[in-house]
């Protein structure tokens, strides 16, 4: 008897897993997320891997500055006079060194990657930080826009007939992370680079404060987010409660979308809570809090959001209010880390293996589906002066979910919080992949709380009780 009672719960569960993946293929639309790709145009083969591989030892330089190539929009050139050869351990190879930003050849590589794997997506969002990791002394306006101009230019050109909703980042500006209220020189400047994908409503908004909204359907709305107003290292905005009047136009924006029955999306650079990898919030305690509980009101309609910034594979939890205990979350958001494999030379922290993530979405009700998250060993790639993209995981088999919704992202933090091989994972694709040392206790409650309670005052309860 108790042989046929399993037996019959096998097929219910295969049954519910076969239907699942059926209506799933048939609504399956997909994305691209593209983020903190950080090209370094003055790269170096060879370069000295503790001066951020820009330097040659023995090579000449133009005014103290090794140059390297810049992005050419030409398909037949783009790999000409390379030279890749192999190069000791504190020298860079072509392919990319954890010491440095992106070099051409693993910039290329990846576009490539991305077309090979799905060459049509329904869109693309492209969450900002273009230019490399700079000394202000290094970086000026032009070097910022050329930088921003070149990765339009290279999704133009690989994807020329997709959409694409892009956000402004904190290595966007100069100096790095300071971005005032518009119009300025780099709202613009963007406004201009970004004008084949929105409309002129949008164009409007994003000269004056770096944010718009765009109806990708109908009953289907992404909302872009200036979050680099609220950043900790932008000192811009500090004394005001409402830069840009983006607090105010978002809420009068999803109280739209509501009235109009349309579900959103949330799309932004820096995410709101506390940052696992670089022990620090993200954000302005005066803003946290209060960018949090601008969505309070519209749980039932924003499906997700999406950020990048901290070059790491995250997911976070929210709720309507910081006070509320309640166990289900109302909210989601997701981190797709970094192109760049870039180590903070400032920070106690181990650095990624380059990333590329595709989500698949039901494009009927626009709900999250699952996403597939693809890396390449970097480790492996120097070693052989070959760039492989692979598969790293997918996230309803990883996280054992039907789908991506809050309520079952909640599902899947109380098996990373109950599992320990859970845990020991989640942290190792929190760097794509890259070996790090295990998770003593006060790395979990840091990786659980941030998961859990992105409110100020959250956070704070949860490291003492966790």
């Amino acid at each position: 008897m108790r042989n046929i009672s399993l037996l019959l719960l096998l097929c219910i569960y295969l049954s519910i897993d076969i239907s699942f993946s059926l209506s799933s293929s048939l609504f399956n639309g997909k994305i691209w997320h593209i983020t903190d790709t950080h090209y370094d145009f003055l790269y170096q083969t060879g370069g000295d891997t503790t001066k951020q591989c820009r330097e040659v030892p023995g090579k000449k330089t133009v005014d103290g500055i090794v140059y390297s190539k810049k992005f050419e929009n030409d398909n037949n050139n783009k790999n000409n006079n390379i030279n890749i050869i192999h190069h000791p351990n504190d020298t860079a190879s072509a392919v990319g060194s954890y010491s440095c930003d992106t070099p051409y050849e693993l910039l290329i590589s990846s576009f490539e990657a991305m077309v090979k794997i799905e060459p049509n997506p329904d869109f693309i969002i492209w969450t900002g930080d273009d230019p490399p990791h700079f000394e202000t002394y290094q970086l000026n306006q032009s070097l910022v826009l050329q930088s921003i101009s070149n990765m339009t230019e290279l999704i133009k050109y690989y994807f020329p007939d997709t959409r694409v909703y892009p956000s402004i980042g904190n290595h966007d500006s100069f100096p790095e992370h300071q971005i005032p209220i518009g119009p300025n020189w780099l709202f613009d400047a963007i406004t201009e680079y970004w004008s084949p994908f929105l409309t002129n409503s949008s164009l409007e908004t994003l000269q004056y404060g770096g944010y718009y909204t765009e109806l990708v359907e109908p009953g289907f709305r992404i909302v872009s987010l200036n979050t680099v107003f609220y950043y900790t290292q932008n000192k811009q905005c500090l004394n005001l409660t409402d830069p840009a009047g983006q607090f105010a136009w978002l809420n009068s924006t999803l109280y739209q979308a509501k009235l109009n029955n349309e579900l959103v999306w949330i799309i932004g650079h820096v995410p709101p809570g506390y940052n696992e990898k670089y022990d620090i919030y993200n954000f302005h305690k005066q803003f946290n809090d209060i960018y949090l509980e601008a969505f309070s009101d519209y749980s039932d309609i924003i499906v997700a959001h999406f950020y990048g910034h901290e070059h790491s594979d995250a997911f976070r939890l929210y709720y309507d209010r910081p006070s509320m205990g309640e166990d289900f979350p109302t909210g989601i958001m997701f981190l797709t880390p970094s192109l760049t494999p870039w180590q903070n030379p400032w920070v106690p922290a181990p650095p990624n293996n380059p990333s590329l993530r595709l989500y698949h979405y039901n494009y009927t009700d626009f709900t999250l589906l699952d996403y597939d998250q693809y890396w390449t060993n970097l480790t492996d790639n120097i070693k052989t002066n070959e760039i492989n993209w692979m598969l790293e995981y997918r996230a309803r088999e990883f996280y054992h979910v039907e789908a991506l919704d809050h309520i079952s992202m909640y599902e899947a933090y109380l098996l990373i919080e109950q599992v320990p091989e859970m845990l020991d994972t989640y942290k190792l694709y929190n760097s794509v992949s890259y070996p790090s040392k295990g998770c003593d206790d006060v790395c979990k409650r840091i990786q659980l709380c941030s998961i859990r309670h992105p409110f100020v005052k959250g956070f704070k309860t949860c490291l003492v009780s966790v």
